[in-house]
């Protein structure tokens, strides 16, 4: 493993002898959100440089999972990572606070505003991102996380005997048991077979990823619950950019936004798109859009989660820093509510 890493990572310095090449990896494949992000960013560097910096781009798997590019990104081996914020969390906890339900919601407009502006989480985190030598630079929204099942489930009570397919991080597998199912942990690579086995009765992700898993194939409903998006994030080396000239930081900013801009339009139109192909190839298909009287049960329930967030940041701490962490989260995700209801 270790020759294989080596020798994608020496791959990714042979563009040419002269242009100095910068690393990206992504939890992602070719054609999903993060990867038109990454391929503007690409773009624009490559633009802005005059050809100088070419940046390469690692995918999923290639270099390890989700928690092993962080780890690349962190002690800079590679000088970017893409990741949802279950698994950036492993790093900086805090971040968590946006995985939990009903806390951004789902209108596109705040949720972009919050993601890309919020003061909690980039200026009142930077020194929790800095002592983990990681430098955030934007959040991206992929779209609504869409439950599917072969039921129709508008209550606590219908996801009860159901087995759902989660993330493998803590507030996803709290959530689901809030909600009355059996949360079942598996990496996405197993989820087909999981389903078409009924070995899991159901699953959460954006449509658009739905529909490139082929998931849609093996769910005959799928519910929108206006619970959250699927969040992902982008990261450099803290180090590494410091470093960096001014006018390359300047680089670095510039293709930030108009990657942020690309992927936001990519999802808004993938989604769309993906949902009209579902409704194409499986015409007996149940959508269901949950109704505000619906929502507020599983957001009632949801609130219990905020102290599963706080354990999550608590023991995430030494001893001695563990009562400060706990109310520095609870200040966190009371402000970034706040932030989400003034941008409403």
């Amino acid at each position: 493993m270790k020759i294989l890493l080596a020798g994608l990572l020496t791959l990714g310095m042979s563009f040419s002898a002269n242009a100095e090449t910068w690393k990206f990896a992504s939890e992602e494949d070719k054609n999903d959100v993060q990867d038109i992000f990454a391929q503007t960013f690409t773009d624009t560097i490559k633009k802005e440089s005059n050809g100088d910096i070419r940046v390469k781009v690692y995918y999923y798997g290639q270099l390890g999972t989700e928690n092993d590019i962080v780890e690349l990104a962190a002690n800079g081996t590679i000088q970017f990572v893409s990741v949802g914020t279950g698994h950036l969390g492993s790093y900086v906890p805090e971040v968590q606070a946006l995985s939990v339900p009903y806390v951004l919601g789902t209108d596109t407009d705040v949720v972009r505003k919050v993601l890309t502006s919020s003061k909690t989480i980039y200026e009142d985190l930077a020194d929790r991102f800095e002592n983990k030598n990681l430098k955030l630079l934007t959040m991206i929204s992929e779209g609504e996380m869409v439950w599917g099942a072969n039921k129709a489930i508008r209550s606590p009570e219908d996801f009860a005997g159901q087995k759902i397919r989660t993330f493998t991080s803590t507030i996803p597998v709290k959530t689901y048991k809030a909600f009355g199912a059996t949360p079942t942990p598996l990496s996405w690579g197993e989820v087909y077979g999981a389903l078409q086995l009924k070995a899991v009765d159901g699953m959460v992700n954006p449509i658009y990823f739905i529909y490139n898993a082929k998931w849609h194939e093996v769910q005959d409903f799928l519910m929108f619950p206006g619970q959250q998006p699927y969040v992902g994030t982008v990261s450099t080396n803290s180090k590494w950019f410091n470093d960096l000239s001014e006018e390359k930081q300047a680089m670095v900013h510039k293709a930030i936004t108009a990657a942020e801009q690309a992927a936001h339009d990519y999802q808004l139109r993938i989604n769309k798109e993906n949902m009209d192909k579902i409704i194409a190839e499986r015409p007996n298909m149940q959508v269901v859009i949950l109704n505000e009287k619906e929502r507020a049960r599983f957001k009632k329930l949801s609130s219990t989660l905020h102290e599963t967030y706080y354990d999550v940041v608590e023991n995430a701490y030494d001893d001695a820093e563990k009562a400060a962490a706990r109310k520095s989260a609870q200040e966190l995700l009371e402000n970034l509510i706040q932030e989400v209801e003034d941008a409403s």
